[in-house]
């Protein structure tokens, strides 16, 4: 009985040693876990704190709020410009199409084709032909007014192509182009002077009544 019991108590206490031991490993594995990514990290908090002072001490606003309460106020207020309407294509649109403007413009160009209309019809009515067109069109008043309707679109048109691009100066020197052409034409036609007819040779009553008398008595 004596040998059982030393030989339990020898193994109780190599149990508790064994314990004491493995808590001990555990210990000192966890306090090393703990302990490395401080040790990883610190160096890099450092280069941070570092430079973050670095930033500080660089920047404007490391100032004292007295400096800097001075230099704002010293500093003028930014003005801010109003910003052009942006039109077609990212441009900026100096005015509208039908400004007053472009409706007197337009104006003059239907009435100078309405003039050359007229001028033309009075300049055929004298004995004279049309150079531009055919004396049929011309002649045909309905179609030559259509033709003259359709020069007032197509001007007008084409002053509006120039507006969508943003050409305002060529938008404006189209209307005043073709009132300047469409003038000058219509008081050319009025100038032409009237074109008359040529006059047949008189024919003599004895020519008339016997054609092969008259040689004869020519020659007589």
């Amino acid at each position: 009985m004596t040998l059982i019991r030393q030989t339990r108590i020898a193994l109780a206490i190599a149990a508790v040693l064994l314990c004491a031991g493995l808590t001990q490993a555990q210990d000192a594995s966890a306090s090393w876990l703990l302990r490395a990514p401080q040790l990883a990290t610190r160096p890099n908090l450092d280069v941070s704190l570092a430079s973050a002072k670095r930033t500080q001490a660089q920047s404007p606003t490391s100032q004292t709020p007295a400096t800097a309460g001075t230099s704002d106020a010293a500093r003028p207020a930014p003005t801010l410009a109003p910003k052009p309407t942006v039109g077609s294509y990212g441009r900026s649109d100096e005015h509208r199409f039908w400004d007053a403007t472009n409706d007197w413009l337009f104006v003059g160009v239907g009435a100078s084709r309405t003039l050359d209309y007229f001028s033309t019809l009075n300049m055929r009515r004298r004995g004279r032909d049309e150079i531009l067109l055919t004396n049929d069109v011309v002649d045909n008043h309905a179609a030559f007014a259509a033709i003259e309707a359709a020069g007032t679109g197509a001007s007008i048109g084409l002053s509006y192509v120039f507006h969508y691009y943003g050409h305002h100066k060529l938008e404006r020197a189209t209307s005043i182009v073709h009132i300047g052409l469409a003038t000058t034409g219509a008081v050319r036609n009025y100038c032409l002077k009237t074109a008359h007819p040529a006059t047949a040779a008189p024919v003599s009553t004895m020519s008339a009544v016997a054609p092969g008398i008259a040689p004869i008595a020519g020659l007589h």
